[in-house]
């Protein structure tokens, strides 16, 4: 049933007679007449009584016209909801993130999407760096937002936060209280790591640094998650490291958390994506906002894993 007769269907009973509704279709007559015979027959039931010089629906032609109205609006609505998909203005984004990019970046882009009245919908993935790279190019995912930093020529990134790591130490502990702690005054701890099964992120870093000030650490912990480790490092299982925004969330039961002096001691967030295929229109518009919002001024994409 197409939309067509639909709209003559409704014209004929608004305007109770098909000489009036046909004026109002522009359109002779005979061809409406026809084609209200003909949506009958396909329907099997009497849509109107015709003893009269006005038509007079009956009662499967009254909950026919309701039926009418509410698929012709549904229509116009479908129309409307792809065009402001096609443009941006609607629709769903899937996102791939770490913890930090859930607890720090889609905040703020929900504020931003909010602030626009623009109807999108956020689906955020979290889970290994790994996993999220390998959903991102199955096109499973539009955009990842992670600590990469292995280079790969089928993507593409965009640094959108730059912080330095803290340590996080025990209550008591004797480096507690200082102001900042260099990184070779932490050779005796128990380290609490993150995985980086692809040699990239966090826990790449602190072992690298550990090298270069003369040390090998003592890790006895390997975590896919930031906050669990800080909530062990409050318990005095061992230290662990985040970024600076983690000492803005104000969460008690969490590790103080001290600024590391080292200047290798500084961490990105990265939002990636495929280099050879192009995002969704509405993807696209989620990207740049997010640029627009953290993105370097005059920040170039570069390769990234």
């Amino acid at each position: 049933m197409d939309e067509h007769r639909l709209k003559c269907f409704v014209a004929v009973y608004e305007e109770g007679s098909v000489s009036a509704a046909a004026v109002r279709l522009h359109m002779t007559q005979p061809p409406l007449s026809i084609l209200l015979r003909k949506l009958e027959d396909e329907l099997r039931v009497g849509l109107f009584d015709r003893g009269g010089r006005r038509l007079v629906p009956t009662a499967a032609g009254e909950l026919f016209y309701l039926r009418a109205k509410a698929m012709l609006a549904n229509l116009q609505t479908i129309r409307r909801e792809l065009r402001e998909v096609e443009q941006g203005a609607r629709g769903l984004v899937h996102i791939g993130c770490s913890t930090a990019a859930s607890l720090f970046i889609v905040p703020r882009v929900m504020e931003d999407l909010a602030a626009e009245g623009l109807e999108i919908v956020l689906h955020v993935h979290e889970g290994e760096i790994g996993y999220m790279l390998q959903q991102l190019r199955e096109r499973s995912l539009d955009l990842t937002i992670c600590r990469s930093q292995h280079m790969a020529p089928d993507l593409e990134s965009q640094v959108i936060m730059e912080e330095p790591l803290f340590v996080a130490l025990p209550p008591g502990h004797p480096l507690a209280g200082r102001a900042r702690v260099r990184l070779a005054d932490l050779r005796d701890e128990r380290f609490l790591l993150h995985r980086s099964p692809l040699g990239t992120g966090i826990s790449d870093m602190v072992l690298r640094a550990c090298r270069n000030a003369g040390f090998a650490p003592n890790v006895v912990y390997w975590g896919g998650e930031t906050l669990p480790m800080l909530l062990m490092a409050r318990r005095g299982l061992g230290i662990a490291f985040a970024p600076q925004s983690f000492a803005q969330l104000g969460l008690q039961g969490l590790a103080a958390l001290v600024p590391v002096a080292d200047a290798e001691f500084r961490t990105h967030l990265n939002m990636v994506w495929p280099r050879q295929q192009a995002l969704s229109p509405i993807a696209s518009w989620v990207r740049e906002l997010i640029m627009k919002r953290f993105g370097p001024a005059g920040g170039e994409p570069r390769a990234a894993s």
